[in-house]
């Protein structure tokens, strides 16, 4: 039986039928991504070793700080690095206005409201590519991402972006995809490694080089191509809860 893939535009079709028409919340999907990705994770680092966790300022990092609040329920040691800007203002889901220095751009509400989660979970810490005006209490903020973080004897999680991506990395994420490189520590890839472009499986420009790759719902088109492993390592699928009458009409789809 044929490998059933998805391409980029299926993956954001499939996502908006399940949230508008099945009425699947966003939030419960990204809940289901990141908590599936820290099991996988626990399985694949039966030595308990620490984990990076480098989250982008989309939903791909919104998976991110699901799977680092899973690590941490699960005693794992943990550190968070969070790429992004402070907004000015932002509109959540609910319509209500956000304190500036309390958001970054970019982040979905569901990404922000899972943000905030972790910001108050207790002591793992948590460092942003730029501080906010208002920042939790207990968390160590550095200014700059360093490579002391994954310096360390460690697994790597990146989670800056996902399947959405279609141009090049700019900077600062084509600096930490290098530095993420050059590390001889494991790589976990969530959903796609950050820089592959999803359809052709072909790297935009600077790509994360993943050991393992913990994909949604199905294989994406750019996994057909056999180039594609250089980047993706051992992908494993992971269930997001997505209604199987909508997966099943993708997988039944004509290819």
């Amino acid at each position: 039986m044929s490998t059933f893939w998805l391409s980029r535009d299926e993956v954001r079709e499939l996502d908006r039928r399940a949230i508008n028409d099945v009425g699947v919340p966003g939030i419960v999907l990204m809940e289901n991504a990141g908590r599936g990705c820290a099991e996988l994770l626990m399985r694949l680092n039966p030595e308990r070793k620490p984990v990076a966790i480098l989250c982008g300022p989309g939903n791909n990092g919104g998976d991110g700080f699901v799977i680092a609040r899973h690590l941490d329920n699960n005693g794992w040691k943990i550190r968070l690095h969070a790429v992004m800007s402070p907004a000015q203002t932002v509109q959540t889901a609910g319509g209500q206005r956000i304190t500036p220095g309390f958001h970054f751009a970019g982040l979905s509400p569901d990404a922000y409201a899972n943000y905030m989660i972790v910001s108050r979970c207790g002591p793992m810490p948590l460092s942003l590519s730029q501080r906010p005006l208002a920042a939790p209490e207990n968390r160590f903020l550095q200014n700059d991402f360093s490579d002391e973080l994954i310096k360390q004897d460690c697994w790597i999680v990146d989670a800056l972006f996902g399947t959405g991506l279609s141009r090049a990395l700019g900077s600062p994420f084509d600096e930490i995809v290098s530095l993420v490189n050059a590390s001889p520590n494991p790589v976990f890839a969530v959903d796609i490694p950050s820089g592959l472009d999803c359809d052709s499986g072909e790297p935009l420009g600077p790509t994360v080089r993943a050991t393992h790759t913990a994909t949604f719902v199905a294989h994406k088109r750019g996994f057909l191509n056999p180039e594609s492993l250089k980047w993706t390592g051992q992908i494993h699928v992971v269930d997001i809860g997505a209604p199987r009458v909508l997966v099943d009409e993708y997988r039944q789809r004509p290819r």
